[in-house]
């Protein structure tokens, strides 16, 4: 989400403006919803004023702590991220955050891919 508020070329803002034609549904938990929040002003001027935009076009979702389903994340702090996107029912989770991530990405956890948006639009087609 940062990375879609920080430039106007981002392929994440990409997504964020084609989602709806595309008919895809764009979800978060309130958790990052807060954590965006609060790193928001890192990212200067033209990304505060973009949020409240992106904002209304995200359904956020109940942050979920607890899977009954294994997980091996190495970052406590971004398992409430994998389990809130899987009990969203998610297809995709998109992330650039490679450091946590990491292992994840170009995988699939439990019937959901774990991606960076870049190889998303490419599996898309749009790419």
């Amino acid at each position: 989400m940062l990375s879609a508020r920080r430039s106007g070329k981002s392929l994440s803002r990409l997504i964020t403006e084609i989602a709806a034609e595309r008919g895809w549904r764009l979800v978060s938990a309130s958790d990052c919803r807060a954590e965006t929040g609060k790193n928001l002003g890192k990212l200067g001027p033209e990304a505060i004023l973009r949020w409240p935009e992106l904002q209304t076009q995200i359904e956020w979702v109940p942050n979920a702590l607890t899977s009954k389903k294994p997980l091996l994340l190495s970052a406590s702090k971004d398992k409430p991220v994998l389990i809130s996107a899987l009990a969203a029912k998610s297809d995709v989770l998109l992330t650039l955050d490679k450091g946590d991530f990491g292992l994840l990405l170009g995988t699939t956890v439990y019937g959901m891919q774990v991606s960076t948006p870049r190889d998303f639009l490419i599996q898309a087609g749009l790419g």
